[in-house]
């Protein structure tokens, strides 16, 4: 069976480590420095894969193979750094000062070198595994919207004030060397490599000892989360390289499988294995059998449309997201679905990442004078879209302010704090992106507060089902009425549902708007842009609109590039087309 000091040698799986001078745009702080800790055995034997957080906060990271995580300009002061193993809930806790223009190395001994073959904790790798969902590049709270969801769109753009590392990507600067593209990219496969740590694991036991574990329960939930990490990197850079064992290095290097096609396929493997041996009505935060099959369905549904028109996989997305009608049902009101205090209780969340109130994510929501750096601002077509035409709010707006949509209020602040007074905003131009915290004051507070990403729910299920309804055979009283479902809990009547007697186009620009009404701010709509084909188009309407904000927009720019840093460690990888 193979051991834990198996795996902690230098292992390369086609990662690379870097660095950055925005890492601390979260701070506004003029005095700087920067740290570097390094994880060893008493030995000095470097330990990779140990998770090291600071507090304060900066940003969570994990030791490349050479033990390190370096934090780059942040804030001078005195610091708590942490550090725990993937493998353990042991880890270590040193002090340390950062002072100014200076770089604080520091080695934490994280105790004696492995002398006994301890089997790996399965329960504990896969807690880690779930807590490392949360930081940033993967799907931290802070920076899922910003890096592809709804920057870039007719949604959301960059402050120009507070652009950092979120401008470029807002632009369509797509550059091989841009540390959010080279970030995110490493991140998932650190986290990837310890899914197949577990993996191989599983390989090495013996029919008893597997039966003993539970195997094929863990083995579901690695697999689960290696198909949710694959799929963000196959919809962000086109082509990237399928890993699936730990067991690689730079001395017996396998040859590397780069491309879509293969990257989809295990993910659909990877997927029907989880949703045939997974249990049914596990908490929302762990794979189940139904987080499985909505996952599986919405992989069909992308590998159906642009770019590969797999269009025989409408029926099979269908037939999977089907299965999931009747086990879940939409919250009445629609502000309900993201409330804390609904959790137990909730009705549609599918799968989420929970956020603990423990400081582990910036606010980007919220009024002026609450939101974080007041990093995101509105499109103004995005704000009318929540009106009926001839009704959209004239400026100076008068309050109150009367909708029958109920997610704009869920979605937009038209308000403002200053000095703890809240005051009513005349111009749409200082209304904000507000939707997972409430009635929270204070930043300080507000950052502590728990809430849970809905990564999966019951009204995407439904507009996906009228998305491949309407693809395969048009639009069918199916596929109005799984639109229609969602209209009614966002207007409160029968009143709103969809116009009868709609081409299949329109019909698809319909169910792309109200994708973009109902999961603004939840990281999605960029996808259903790009699946649906409508990206390219839907950014020639946006410089049309706003001709002194043009983003500039290339053809191939629907994906990123291959990071720098990954061609640089290997000259084999493919770089994408146009870059």
């Amino acid at each position: 069976m193979r051991r834990i000091f198996c795996y902690l040698s230098i292992v390369f799986v086609f990662i690379s480590f870097s660095c950055s001078e925005n890492q601390g745009d979260e701070f506004e702080s003029e005095q700087l420095g920067s740290l570097e800790v390094k994880a060893v055995y008493e030995s000095g034997t470097a330990i990779p894969d140990v998770t090291v957080s600071t507090v304060p906060k900066t940003v969570e990271k994990i030791t490349n193979e050479m033990g390190k995580v370096v934090f780059n300009d942040i804030p001078v002061g005195n610091y708590e750094v942490n550090l725990t193993p993937s493998f353990s809930d042991v880890g270590v806790t040193i002090q340390v000062a950062v002072k100014e223009n200076q770089v604080e190395v520091v080695e934490a001994i994280m105790g004696p070198d492995p002398i006994s073959e301890t089997p790996v904790d399965f329960d504990i790798l896969l807690n880690n595994i779930y807590n490392q969902l949360k930081t940033e590049f993967l799907f931290d709270a802070n920076g899922y919207s910003h890096y592809w969801g709804d920057i870039g769109t007719n949604i959301a753009r960059i402050n120009p004030n507070s652009m950092g590392r979120f401008g470029d990507l807002d632009q369509y600067y797509f550059q091989p060397s841009d540390y959010v593209i080279n970030e995110v990219w490493s991140e998932h496969y650190r986290v990837i490599r310890l899914t197949n740590i577990g993996l191989d694991e599983i390989k090495g036991l013996d029919q008893a000892l597997e039966e003993e574990v539970g195997a094929v329960r863990f083995e579901s939930e690695f697999r689960f989360l290696r198909a949710l990490l694959y799929f963000n990197l196959v919809k962000l850079y086109g082509n990237p390289i399928l890993v699936t064992t730990a067991e690689f290095n730079s001395d017996n290097a396998p040859p590397h499988v780069q491309g879509r096609e293969d990257v989809f396929d295990q993910i659909v493997d990877d997927l029907i294995f989880a949703q045939q041996n997974l249990s049914s009505g596990l908490a929302k935060e762990r794979a189940s059998k139904e987080a499985a099959t909505a996952l599986l369905g919405k992989v069909y549904l992308t590998m159906a449309g642009f770019p590969m028109y797999q269009t025989d996989k409408y029926a099979l997305a269908l037939e999977e997201l089907e299965k999931i009608v009747g086990g879940y049902t939409l919250e009445e009101n629609y502000e309900d679905v993201f409330s804390i205090e609904n959790e137990s209780t909730n009705t549609e969340v599918i799968f989420s990442i929970a956020f603990n109130g423990s400081g582990n994510y910036s606010v980007p929501w919220g009024p002026q004078g609450i939101s974080f750096n007041d990093r995101l601002l509105l499109v103004p077509s995005f704000i009318n879209s929540f009106f009926e035409e001839g009704d959209e709010p004239v400026e100076p707006v008068i309050f109150p302010l009367v909708t029958d949509n109920s997610r704009f209020y869920q979605n937009i602040a038209t308000f403002s704090y200053a000095n703890g007074n809240m005051m009513d905003e005349t111009l749409m131009e200082n209304w904000r992106p507000y939707k997972f915290i409430k009635e929270v004051e204070e930043p300080s507070v507000m950052n502590q507060e728990s809430f849970d990403y809905p990564y999966l729910r019951m009204a995407d299920v439904h507009l996906m089902i009228a998305e491949a309804e309407n693809m395969l055979n048009g639009p069918t009283t199916k596929a109005y009425n799984a639109l229609n479902l969602v209209r009614r809990r966002a207007y409160g009547d029968l009143n709103h549902d969809a116009q009868n007697g709609l081409s299949q186009e329109e019909f698809s620009n319909l169910i792309l708007n109200e994708r973009r009404l109902e999961f603004c701010f939840e990281g999605q709509f960029k996808d259903d842009l790009i699946r649906m084909n409508a990206l390219e188009a839907e950014i020639l309407n946006y410089n049309q609109d706003y001709p002194e904000l043009a983003r500039d927009f290339q053809s191939h720019e629907y994906i990123w590039p291959i990071p720098q840093s990954e061609t640089n460690f290997n000259p084999n990888v493919v770089q994408n087309e146009g870059y």
